[in-house]
């Protein structure tokens, strides 16, 4: 049986955990679940946009990671089961959620590779130098996805920081339209435009700053990943298409 085990309301809504003995959701006080968890596997993210946002990995080979909406934290653990040699930074908007991640989603509070970050994902952006070869993009509110991240500001500050082989990565929600504009301005900062619907109502976009190695989806390099992420990738890289013409 689902029930709650933690509610509380900031500033921007609601932040509600439940639980049905095997798996945890997280959700802002609607029927859409932010994250969802299996307790005894908890680096195996479930839900498919965040399964294919993992298909990032195989387009670089990623030391710096920057996620810029934290929820649950289960793409970072994924990020962080995945990878070794790594330092992640996971920018969150609300302080309620980043305890939330920790206390009932197994965030590590500890791991050195981890830094948590408490701000909004432009500000952030714009007021630090750092520069990372993946910079992810999926900063949802209760209401759905982030307007921020549908703004010309935001993709092209977020090209900024991302390295000369790197990768921004787009959580876009298919209720909206996919505006032509936002894939303008990314063919404008970036070499190459990749998308992936995901088959759960959101598109993932990759824009890369070099092409990718003409190997990266060979079975060597995904059976590989999939083995470290513990679930197929053979769904998403189907759906994967190159975008040669805007």
């Amino acid at each position: 049986m689902l029930k709650s085990i933690h509610k509380t309301i900031d500033e921007y809504g609601t932040i509600e955990v439940l639980d049905d003995g095997a798996k945890r959701y997280l959700t802002f006080g609607n029927e859409h679940e932010q994250s969802c968890q299996i307790k005894a596997q908890p680096h195996i993210p479930q839900h498919e946009y965040s399964r294919a946002i993992m298909l990032s990995l195989l387009f670089c080979d990623a030391k710096s990671i920057c996620v810029m909406g934290l929820g649950g934290g289960t793409l970072v653990y994924s990020f962080l089961n995945a990878c070794d040699e790594i330092k992640i930074k996971a920018v969150e908007l609300r302080a309620d959620v980043v305890r939330v991640a920790h206390r009932y989603f197994a965030l590590p509070k500890h791991d050195e590779r981890l830094t948590v970050v408490h701000s909004d994902g432009l500000s952030h952006i714009q007021s630090n130098d750092d520069n990372y070869d993946l910079l992810v993009a999926d900063m949802y509110h209760h209401h759905g996805i982030d307007e921020t991240q549908m703004q010309r500001d935001f993709l092209k500050s977020c090209a900024k920081r991302v390295t000369k082989d790197g990768w921004f990565v787009l959580n876009y929600w298919l209720d909206h339209d996919l505006n032509t504009e936002i894939l303008q301005q990314l063919n404008h900062d970036f070499e190459c435009l990749y998308m992936c619907n995901s088959g759960g109502g959101n598109l993932i976009i990759y824009a890369g700053k070099s092409l990718p190695n003409a190997d990266f989806l060979l079975p060597k390099n995904t059976k590989t990943l999939a083995k470290k992420l513990g679930f197929s990738l053979s769904y998403y890289i189907k759906r994967l298409k190159h975008i040669t013409a805007i």
